[in-house]
Protein backbone atom coordinates (compact mmCIF):
# COMPACT_ATOMS: atom_id res chain seq x y z
CA UNK A 1 0.00 0.00 0.00
CA UNK A 2 0.95 3.62 -0.13
CA UNK A 3 3.18 4.80 2.72
CA UNK A 4 0.64 7.53 3.41
CA UNK A 5 -2.10 6.93 5.96
CA UNK A 6 -5.58 8.19 5.17
CA UNK A 7 -8.77 8.25 7.16
CA UNK A 8 -10.91 5.91 5.05
CA UNK A 9 -13.31 3.82 7.13
CA UNK A 10 -15.29 0.71 6.30
CA UNK A 11 -18.44 2.82 5.94
CA UNK A 12 -16.72 5.00 3.34
CA UNK A 13 -15.62 1.89 1.46
CA UNK A 14 -19.07 0.34 1.15
CA UNK A 15 -20.75 3.62 0.24
CA UNK A 16 -19.46 3.39 -3.36
CA UNK A 17 -20.70 -0.16 -4.03
CA UNK A 18 -23.30 -0.01 -6.81
CA UNK A 19 -21.93 3.25 -8.19
CA UNK A 20 -20.65 4.06 -11.68
CA UNK A 21 -17.18 5.53 -11.98
CA UNK A 22 -16.66 7.42 -15.23
CA UNK A 23 -13.36 7.48 -17.13
CA UNK A 24 -14.11 10.15 -19.70
CA UNK A 25 -10.81 10.15 -21.68
CA UNK A 26 -11.07 6.39 -22.31
CA UNK A 27 -14.85 6.48 -22.90
CA UNK A 28 -15.55 3.75 -20.40
CA UNK A 29 -17.20 3.52 -17.01
CA UNK A 30 -16.75 1.08 -14.15
CA UNK A 31 -19.65 -0.43 -12.24
CA UNK A 32 -18.40 -1.00 -8.68
CA UNK A 33 -19.64 -4.42 -7.58
CA UNK A 34 -18.00 -5.26 -4.27
CA UNK A 35 -15.28 -4.44 -1.75
CA UNK A 36 -12.24 -6.69 -2.06
CA UNK A 37 -10.49 -5.18 0.95
CA UNK A 38 -9.93 -1.99 2.88
CA UNK A 39 -7.64 -0.56 5.51
CA UNK A 40 -6.06 2.64 6.78
CA UNK A 41 -4.51 3.36 3.38
CA UNK A 42 -7.63 3.09 1.25
CA UNK A 43 -9.88 0.51 -0.34
CA UNK A 44 -9.85 -1.94 -3.25
CA UNK A 45 -13.03 -2.60 -5.21
CA UNK A 46 -14.14 -5.19 -7.71
CA UNK A 47 -15.62 -3.46 -10.75
CA UNK A 48 -16.91 -4.35 -14.20
CA UNK A 49 -16.35 -2.24 -17.29
CA UNK A 50 -19.41 -0.76 -18.99
CA UNK A 51 -19.50 0.85 -22.45
CA UNK A 52 -21.91 1.53 -25.32
CA UNK A 53 -19.20 0.99 -27.91
CA UNK A 54 -19.88 -1.75 -30.47
CA UNK A 55 -18.08 -5.07 -30.00
CA UNK A 56 -17.20 -4.11 -26.44
CA UNK A 57 -16.23 -6.99 -24.13
CA UNK A 58 -16.81 -6.34 -20.44
CA UNK A 59 -13.87 -6.95 -18.11
CA UNK A 60 -13.47 -7.26 -14.39
CA UNK A 61 -11.07 -4.77 -12.83
CA UNK A 62 -9.65 -4.08 -9.40
CA UNK A 63 -9.90 -0.40 -8.48
CA UNK A 64 -7.71 0.89 -5.68
CA UNK A 65 -9.13 4.01 -4.06
CA UNK A 66 -6.74 6.28 -2.21
CA UNK A 67 -8.33 8.98 -0.09
CA UNK A 68 -6.80 12.47 -0.24
CA UNK A 69 -8.70 13.84 2.72
CA UNK A 70 -6.60 15.26 5.54
CA UNK A 71 -3.28 14.73 3.74
CA UNK A 72 -0.53 17.33 3.46
CA UNK A 73 0.82 18.36 0.03
CA UNK A 74 3.92 16.22 0.63
CA UNK A 75 1.76 13.17 1.47
CA UNK A 76 -0.35 13.70 -1.63
CA UNK A 77 2.80 13.73 -3.73
CA UNK A 78 3.85 10.42 -2.20
CA UNK A 79 0.58 8.93 -3.45
CA UNK A 80 1.29 10.30 -6.90
CA UNK A 81 4.83 8.94 -6.81
CA UNK A 82 3.42 5.43 -6.29
CA UNK A 83 1.15 5.95 -9.30
CA UNK A 84 3.99 7.24 -11.47
CA UNK A 85 6.23 4.29 -10.61
CA UNK A 86 3.50 1.72 -11.25
CA UNK A 87 2.50 3.36 -14.53
CA UNK A 88 6.11 3.28 -15.70
CA UNK A 89 5.91 -0.52 -15.50
CA UNK A 90 2.52 -0.62 -17.27
CA UNK A 91 3.47 1.47 -20.30
CA UNK A 92 2.89 -0.18 -23.66
CA UNK A 93 5.92 1.68 -25.07
CA UNK A 94 8.28 0.40 -22.35
CA UNK A 95 6.76 -3.06 -22.39
CA UNK A 96 4.24 -4.55 -19.99
CA UNK A 97 5.36 -7.60 -18.07
CA UNK A 98 3.05 -10.62 -17.66
CA UNK A 99 4.04 -11.01 -14.00
CA UNK A 100 3.41 -7.41 -12.90
CA UNK A 101 -0.11 -6.18 -12.16
CA UNK A 102 -1.11 -3.85 -14.99
CA UNK A 103 -2.45 -0.38 -14.19
CA UNK A 104 -4.58 0.78 -17.10
CA UNK A 105 -5.77 4.22 -15.96
CA UNK A 106 -6.01 6.68 -13.08
CA UNK A 107 -9.06 8.81 -12.28
CA UNK A 108 -8.95 11.70 -9.84
CA UNK A 109 -11.82 13.28 -7.94
CA UNK A 110 -11.82 16.02 -5.35
CA UNK A 111 -11.34 13.60 -2.46
CA UNK A 112 -9.88 10.44 -4.00
CA UNK A 113 -7.58 8.83 -6.53
CA UNK A 114 -8.89 5.73 -8.33
CA UNK A 115 -6.25 3.36 -9.70
CA UNK A 116 -7.72 0.97 -12.29
CA UNK A 117 -5.77 -2.31 -12.37
CA UNK A 118 -6.18 -5.85 -13.64
CA UNK A 119 -8.17 -8.11 -11.37
CA UNK A 120 -6.40 -11.16 -9.90
CA UNK A 121 -9.11 -13.56 -8.80
CA UNK A 122 -6.78 -15.95 -6.96
CA UNK A 123 -6.08 -13.62 -4.04
CA UNK A 124 -2.53 -13.16 -2.75
CA UNK A 125 0.35 -15.58 -2.41
CA UNK A 126 0.31 -15.41 1.39
CA UNK A 127 -3.16 -16.98 1.55
CA UNK A 128 -2.09 -19.71 -0.88
CA UNK A 129 1.01 -20.56 1.16
CA UNK A 130 -0.71 -20.66 4.54
CA UNK A 131 -3.79 -22.56 3.35
CA UNK A 132 -1.83 -25.26 1.50
CA UNK A 133 0.72 -25.81 4.26
CA UNK A 134 -2.04 -25.90 6.86
CA UNK A 135 -3.98 -28.45 4.81
CA UNK A 136 -0.86 -30.61 4.45
CA UNK A 137 -0.21 -30.48 8.18
CA UNK A 138 -3.79 -31.35 9.08
CA UNK A 139 -3.77 -34.32 6.71
CA UNK A 140 -0.32 -35.53 7.80
CA UNK A 141 1.01 -35.32 4.25
CA UNK A 142 4.36 -33.73 5.13
CA UNK A 143 6.37 -33.17 1.98
CA UNK A 144 4.51 -34.16 -1.15
CA UNK A 145 6.13 -35.46 -4.31
CA UNK A 146 6.54 -32.99 -7.16
CA UNK A 147 3.51 -32.92 -9.41
CA UNK A 148 3.56 -32.23 -13.17
CA UNK A 149 2.39 -28.91 -14.57
CA UNK A 150 -1.25 -28.72 -15.54
CA UNK A 151 -1.70 -28.26 -19.34
CA UNK A 152 -3.17 -24.93 -20.37
CA UNK A 153 -2.39 -23.10 -17.16
CA UNK A 154 -0.61 -23.06 -13.84
CA UNK A 155 -1.67 -24.44 -10.50
CA UNK A 156 0.60 -23.49 -7.63
CA UNK A 157 1.41 -26.40 -5.33
CA UNK A 158 3.73 -25.40 -2.50
CA UNK A 159 4.61 -29.07 -1.91
CA UNK A 160 5.88 -29.50 -5.47
CA UNK A 161 9.47 -28.51 -6.24
CA UNK A 162 8.60 -27.90 -9.90
CA UNK A 163 5.69 -25.66 -8.99
CA UNK A 164 7.67 -23.63 -6.43
CA UNK A 165 10.56 -23.18 -8.88
CA UNK A 166 8.12 -22.00 -11.54
CA UNK A 167 6.58 -19.53 -9.07
CA UNK A 168 10.01 -18.18 -8.12
CA UNK A 169 10.95 -17.74 -11.78
CA UNK A 170 7.84 -15.62 -12.31
CA UNK A 171 8.67 -13.45 -9.30
CA UNK A 172 12.33 -13.00 -10.26
CA UNK A 173 11.61 -12.19 -13.91
CA UNK A 174 9.10 -9.56 -12.76
CA UNK A 175 11.74 -8.13 -10.45
CA UNK A 176 14.32 -8.07 -13.25
CA UNK A 177 11.87 -6.13 -15.41
CA UNK A 178 11.34 -3.61 -12.61
CA UNK A 179 15.07 -3.22 -11.97
CA UNK A 180 15.71 -2.73 -15.70
CA UNK A 181 13.36 0.28 -15.47
CA UNK A 182 15.14 1.45 -12.30
CA UNK A 183 12.23 0.57 -10.04
CA UNK A 184 13.15 -1.09 -6.75
CA UNK A 185 10.22 -2.55 -4.84
CA UNK A 186 11.55 -2.55 -1.21
CA UNK A 187 8.52 -4.44 0.11
CA UNK A 188 8.65 -7.85 -1.55
CA UNK A 189 6.56 -10.38 0.40
CA UNK A 190 3.83 -12.93 -0.37
CA UNK A 191 1.12 -10.41 0.54
CA UNK A 192 2.25 -8.20 -2.35
CA UNK A 193 2.24 -10.99 -4.94
CA UNK A 194 -1.17 -11.76 -6.42
CA UNK A 195 -2.48 -14.91 -8.10
CA UNK A 196 -4.26 -14.39 -11.41
CA UNK A 197 -7.17 -16.47 -12.69
CA UNK A 198 -4.84 -18.56 -14.86
CA UNK A 199 -2.60 -19.33 -11.87
CA UNK A 200 0.22 -16.97 -12.85
CA UNK A 201 1.76 -14.68 -10.24
CA UNK A 202 1.69 -10.88 -10.41
CA UNK A 203 3.94 -8.47 -8.53
CA UNK A 204 1.84 -5.68 -7.00
CA UNK A 205 1.79 -2.76 -4.55
CA UNK A 206 4.54 -0.27 -5.33
CA UNK A 207 3.72 2.04 -2.44
CA UNK A 208 7.25 1.80 -1.00
CA UNK A 209 9.09 1.49 -4.30
CA UNK A 210 11.84 3.89 -5.25
CA UNK A 211 13.85 4.87 -8.31
CA UNK A 212 16.88 5.79 -6.22
CA UNK A 213 19.81 3.39 -6.58
CA UNK A 214 20.97 4.33 -3.07
CA UNK A 215 18.45 4.86 -0.28
CA UNK A 216 18.55 6.11 3.30
CA UNK A 217 14.90 5.21 4.01
CA UNK A 218 15.66 2.62 6.66
CA UNK A 219 12.88 0.48 8.04
CA UNK A 220 10.50 0.84 5.10
CA UNK A 221 8.87 -2.48 4.34
CA UNK A 222 8.05 -5.56 6.40
CA UNK A 223 10.62 -6.57 9.01
CA UNK A 224 10.29 -10.31 8.38
CA UNK A 225 11.43 -9.93 4.76
CA UNK A 226 13.72 -6.95 5.21
CA UNK A 227 17.45 -7.19 4.48
CA UNK A 228 19.88 -6.52 7.38
CA UNK A 229 21.15 -3.26 5.90
CA UNK A 230 17.55 -2.07 5.43
CA UNK A 231 16.54 -2.54 9.06
CA UNK A 232 15.78 0.63 11.07
CA UNK A 233 18.64 2.10 13.16
CA UNK A 234 19.10 0.74 16.67
CA UNK A 235 18.95 4.28 18.08
CA UNK A 236 18.07 7.74 16.72
CA UNK A 237 21.67 8.88 17.10
CA UNK A 238 23.19 5.97 15.16
CA UNK A 239 24.50 6.70 11.67
CA UNK A 240 24.05 4.34 8.73
CA UNK A 241 25.36 4.40 5.20
CA UNK A 242 22.81 4.27 2.38
CA UNK A 243 21.81 0.81 1.20
CA UNK A 244 21.23 -0.61 -2.27
CA UNK A 245 17.49 -1.25 -2.79
CA UNK A 246 18.28 -3.61 -5.68
CA UNK A 247 20.20 -5.90 -3.32
CA UNK A 248 17.62 -5.65 -0.53
CA UNK A 249 15.00 -6.89 -3.02
CA UNK A 250 17.15 -9.95 -3.69
CA UNK A 251 17.32 -10.73 0.03
CA UNK A 252 13.51 -10.83 0.15
CA UNK A 253 13.55 -13.43 -2.65
CA UNK A 254 15.37 -15.87 -0.38
CA UNK A 255 12.83 -15.50 2.43
CA UNK A 256 9.92 -15.91 -0.02
CA UNK A 257 11.59 -19.06 -1.41
CA UNK A 258 11.63 -20.64 2.06
CA UNK A 259 8.06 -19.42 2.72
CA UNK A 260 6.81 -21.14 -0.41
CA UNK A 261 8.39 -24.54 0.08
CA UNK A 262 8.45 -24.88 3.87
CA UNK A 263 5.77 -22.46 5.10
CA UNK A 264 8.02 -20.61 7.55
CA UNK A 265 10.75 -18.00 7.84
CA UNK A 266 14.26 -18.85 9.05
CA UNK A 267 14.20 -16.00 11.60
CA UNK A 268 11.94 -13.22 12.82
CA UNK A 269 14.23 -10.29 12.07
CA UNK A 270 17.53 -10.00 10.23
CA UNK A 271 19.25 -8.21 13.09
CA UNK A 272 21.62 -10.17 15.30
CA UNK A 273 20.92 -8.05 18.37
CA UNK A 274 17.22 -8.88 18.07
CA UNK A 275 17.25 -12.50 16.91
CA UNK A 276 19.69 -15.18 18.10
CA UNK A 277 18.92 -17.44 15.15
CA UNK A 278 20.01 -14.74 12.76
CA UNK A 279 23.02 -14.02 14.96
CA UNK A 280 24.11 -17.63 14.51
CA UNK A 281 23.58 -17.35 10.75
CA UNK A 282 25.79 -14.26 10.63
CA UNK A 283 28.57 -16.21 12.34
CA UNK A 284 28.19 -19.24 10.06
CA UNK A 285 25.69 -19.39 7.14
CA UNK A 286 25.75 -23.21 7.38
CA UNK A 287 23.32 -22.82 10.27
CA UNK A 288 20.67 -22.57 7.54
CA UNK A 289 21.38 -26.19 6.61
CA UNK A 290 20.52 -27.23 10.16
CA UNK A 291 17.21 -25.38 9.99
CA UNK A 292 16.27 -26.91 6.63
CA UNK A 293 18.19 -30.21 6.34
CA UNK A 294 15.97 -31.34 3.46
CA UNK A 295 17.47 -28.74 1.10
CA UNK A 296 19.37 -29.99 -1.92
CA UNK A 297 22.89 -28.75 -2.62
CA UNK A 298 21.78 -26.49 -5.49
CA UNK A 299 18.93 -25.01 -3.41
CA UNK A 300 21.30 -24.27 -0.53
CA UNK A 301 23.74 -22.59 -2.91
CA UNK A 302 20.93 -20.38 -4.24
CA UNK A 303 19.94 -19.40 -0.71
CA UNK A 304 23.48 -18.67 0.43
CA UNK A 305 23.95 -16.31 -2.53
CA UNK A 306 20.67 -14.38 -2.17
CA UNK A 307 20.82 -14.38 1.65
CA UNK A 308 24.43 -13.21 1.79
CA UNK A 309 24.60 -10.86 4.79
CA UNK A 310 26.97 -8.42 3.08
CA UNK A 311 25.00 -6.75 0.24
CA UNK A 312 28.23 -6.06 -1.65
CA UNK A 313 28.75 -9.80 -1.98
CA UNK A 314 25.07 -10.71 -2.41
CA UNK A 315 23.80 -11.90 -5.78
CA UNK A 316 21.81 -9.54 -8.00
CA UNK A 317 18.50 -10.57 -9.52
CA UNK A 318 20.17 -11.79 -12.73
CA UNK A 319 22.46 -14.17 -10.86
CA UNK A 320 19.51 -15.23 -8.69
CA UNK A 321 17.58 -16.30 -11.79
CA UNK A 322 20.59 -18.15 -13.18
CA UNK A 323 21.11 -20.05 -9.91
CA UNK A 324 17.39 -20.83 -9.66
CA UNK A 325 17.47 -22.37 -13.15
CA UNK A 326 20.22 -24.72 -11.97
CA UNK A 327 18.05 -26.19 -9.19
CA UNK A 328 16.75 -29.62 -10.24
CA UNK A 329 14.98 -30.24 -6.94
CA UNK A 330 14.59 -28.17 -3.78
CA UNK A 331 14.18 -31.09 -1.40
CA UNK A 332 16.50 -34.12 -1.40
CA UNK A 333 14.75 -37.23 -2.65
CA UNK A 334 13.98 -39.86 -0.03
CA UNK A 335 16.34 -42.40 -1.53
CA UNK A 336 19.20 -39.88 -1.38
CA UNK A 337 21.15 -39.85 1.88
CA UNK A 338 21.81 -36.62 3.71
CA UNK A 339 25.53 -37.01 3.07
CA UNK A 340 24.90 -37.30 -0.67
CA UNK A 341 23.00 -34.04 -0.45
CA UNK A 342 26.11 -32.39 0.96
CA UNK A 343 24.62 -31.97 4.43
CA UNK A 344 26.96 -30.72 7.14
CA UNK A 345 26.42 -33.43 9.77
CA UNK A 346 27.82 -31.38 12.63
CA UNK A 347 25.49 -28.49 11.92
CA UNK A 348 22.52 -30.78 11.52
CA UNK A 349 23.33 -32.58 14.77
CA UNK A 350 23.57 -29.22 16.53
CA UNK A 351 19.90 -28.51 15.75
CA UNK A 352 18.81 -32.09 16.43
CA UNK A 353 20.54 -32.27 19.81
CA UNK A 354 18.11 -29.92 21.53
CA UNK A 355 20.18 -26.72 21.40
CA UNK A 356 17.16 -25.11 19.81
CA UNK A 357 13.66 -25.81 20.99
CA UNK A 358 10.67 -26.34 18.80
CA UNK A 359 7.99 -24.95 21.09
CA UNK A 360 6.80 -22.45 18.49
CA UNK A 361 5.56 -25.27 16.27
CA UNK A 362 3.11 -26.51 18.89
CA UNK A 363 1.09 -23.35 18.51
CA UNK A 364 1.55 -23.06 14.76
CA UNK A 365 -1.59 -23.04 12.61
CA UNK A 366 0.38 -25.15 10.15
CA UNK A 367 0.69 -27.88 12.76
CA UNK A 368 -2.32 -27.44 14.98
CA UNK A 369 -5.71 -25.88 14.50
CA UNK A 370 -5.38 -24.04 17.76
CA UNK A 371 -3.33 -20.90 17.43
CA UNK A 372 -1.64 -18.73 19.98
CA UNK A 373 -2.71 -15.16 20.52
CA UNK A 374 0.64 -13.91 19.26
CA UNK A 375 0.10 -15.62 15.93
CA UNK A 376 -3.44 -14.36 15.59
CA UNK A 377 -2.09 -10.85 15.92
CA UNK A 378 0.48 -11.51 13.25
CA UNK A 379 -1.95 -13.17 10.86
CA UNK A 380 -4.20 -10.14 10.86
CA UNK A 381 -1.35 -8.06 9.45
CA UNK A 382 -0.14 -10.90 7.21
CA UNK A 383 3.45 -10.05 7.99
CA UNK A 384 4.44 -12.53 10.64
CA UNK A 385 5.00 -15.79 8.83
CA UNK A 386 8.15 -15.99 10.92
CA UNK A 387 5.91 -16.58 13.93
CA UNK A 388 4.44 -19.65 12.24
CA UNK A 389 7.51 -21.79 12.47
CA UNK A 390 10.72 -19.83 12.89
CA UNK A 391 13.58 -21.57 14.64
CA UNK A 392 14.66 -20.52 18.11
CA UNK A 393 18.16 -20.79 19.52
CA UNK A 394 17.23 -19.68 23.01
CA UNK A 395 17.02 -23.11 24.63
CA UNK A 396 18.83 -23.66 27.94
CA UNK A 397 22.02 -21.75 28.52
CA UNK A 398 23.20 -22.16 24.97
CA UNK A 399 24.96 -19.17 23.36
CA UNK A 400 24.38 -19.20 19.61
CA UNK A 401 27.61 -17.43 18.82
CA UNK A 402 29.79 -19.75 20.92
CA UNK A 403 28.80 -22.92 19.05
CA UNK A 404 29.94 -21.75 15.64
CA UNK A 405 33.62 -22.37 15.05
CA UNK A 406 35.69 -19.63 13.42
CA UNK A 407 39.21 -19.24 12.09
CA UNK A 408 40.96 -16.45 13.99
CA UNK A 409 43.71 -16.28 11.40
CA UNK A 410 41.18 -15.58 8.65
CA UNK A 411 39.61 -12.85 10.76
CA UNK A 412 43.00 -11.15 11.14
CA UNK A 413 43.50 -11.18 7.39
CA UNK A 414 40.25 -9.30 6.86
CA UNK A 415 41.44 -6.26 8.82
CA UNK A 416 43.27 -4.82 5.83
CA UNK A 417 40.33 -5.09 3.43
CA UNK A 418 38.64 -1.85 2.28
CA UNK A 419 35.63 -0.68 4.23
CA UNK A 420 32.35 -2.00 2.89
CA UNK A 421 29.17 0.02 2.46
CA UNK A 422 27.65 -2.54 4.84
CA UNK A 423 28.31 -1.47 8.43
CA UNK A 424 28.51 -4.51 10.70
CA UNK A 425 28.95 -2.71 14.00
CA UNK A 426 25.52 -1.10 13.96
CA UNK A 427 23.67 -4.42 13.83
CA UNK A 428 26.04 -6.98 15.23
CA UNK A 429 27.61 -5.48 18.34
CA UNK A 430 29.21 -7.79 20.87
CA UNK A 431 26.87 -6.59 23.62
CA UNK A 432 23.73 -7.42 21.64
CA UNK A 433 20.73 -8.81 23.52
CA UNK A 434 18.88 -11.91 22.47
CA UNK A 435 15.42 -11.66 20.97
CA UNK A 436 13.88 -13.30 24.03
CA UNK A 437 15.59 -10.81 26.37
CA UNK A 438 14.32 -7.85 24.36
CA UNK A 439 10.83 -9.33 24.17
CA UNK A 440 10.79 -9.76 27.95
CA UNK A 441 11.80 -6.13 28.38
CA UNK A 442 9.06 -4.96 25.97
CA UNK A 443 11.67 -3.45 23.68
CA UNK A 444 10.26 -5.10 20.56
CA UNK A 445 6.79 -5.26 19.04
CA UNK A 446 6.50 -7.33 15.87
CA UNK A 447 2.81 -6.56 15.50
CA UNK A 448 3.39 -2.94 14.52
CA UNK A 449 4.12 -2.08 10.86
CA UNK A 450 7.38 -0.33 10.12
CA UNK A 451 7.03 3.00 8.36
CA UNK A 452 9.39 5.80 7.45
CA UNK A 453 9.32 9.58 7.50
CA UNK A 454 10.41 11.78 4.65
CA UNK A 455 13.18 14.25 5.32
CA UNK A 456 12.63 17.92 4.52
CA UNK A 457 14.92 17.60 1.51
CA UNK A 458 12.93 14.66 0.15
CA UNK A 459 9.66 16.52 0.64
CA UNK A 460 11.03 19.46 -1.35
CA UNK A 461 12.14 17.07 -4.07
CA UNK A 462 8.67 15.53 -4.28
CA UNK A 463 7.02 18.93 -4.33
CA UNK A 464 8.93 19.89 -7.50
CA UNK A 465 6.79 17.79 -9.84
CA UNK A 466 3.15 16.97 -10.46
CA UNK A 467 2.87 13.57 -12.07
CA UNK A 468 -0.87 13.70 -12.63
CA UNK A 469 -0.77 17.03 -14.41
CA UNK A 470 2.11 15.90 -16.64
CA UNK A 471 0.19 12.81 -17.69
CA UNK A 472 -2.99 14.75 -18.38
CA UNK A 473 -5.29 12.79 -16.10
CA UNK A 474 -8.72 14.29 -15.52
CA UNK A 475 -9.16 16.32 -12.35
CA UNK A 476 -12.87 15.63 -11.96
CA UNK A 477 -14.90 12.44 -11.96
CA UNK A 478 -18.60 11.82 -11.89
CA UNK A 479 -19.84 9.21 -9.49
CA UNK A 480 -23.54 8.36 -9.73
CA UNK A 481 -25.53 5.77 -7.84
CA UNK A 482 -27.53 3.38 -9.94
Amino acid sequence: MSAVESQMTSNDAWSLVGSLLWDTPNQVSYHILDVLGYGTYGCIYLAKTVSNAPDFSPEYKAIKCLSKRGLSPAQLLIQRQEIDIHLSLSSAKKGQHPNIVDMSSVIESKDSLFLVMEYCSGGDLYDTITSQHAAASDSGMGFAAASPKIPGGRQLNVHSDNSVLDAMKQIITALIHAHQHQVFHRDLKPENILVAGDGSLKLADFGLATKDRLSSDFGCGSSFYMAPEQQPPTSPSSTRRPYLPAKSDVWSLGIIFLNLRFGRNPWKMSRASADTTFAAYVQDPKVLEGMFPELSTSARHFLHRVLCVDPQERADCYEALELLNRIDSIVCKEETSMEDCGEDVATSNFFASGHYHDDDKSSSPLVSSSTSSSFCCGLSSKSSMADIGSMSLNGGSHDARSTISSDDDDDDDDDDEPESIFQMEDDYGASAKSWSDMADEDEMDFSEPIEFDLSQQQQQKLASFDVMAQRGFPKLVSVTHS
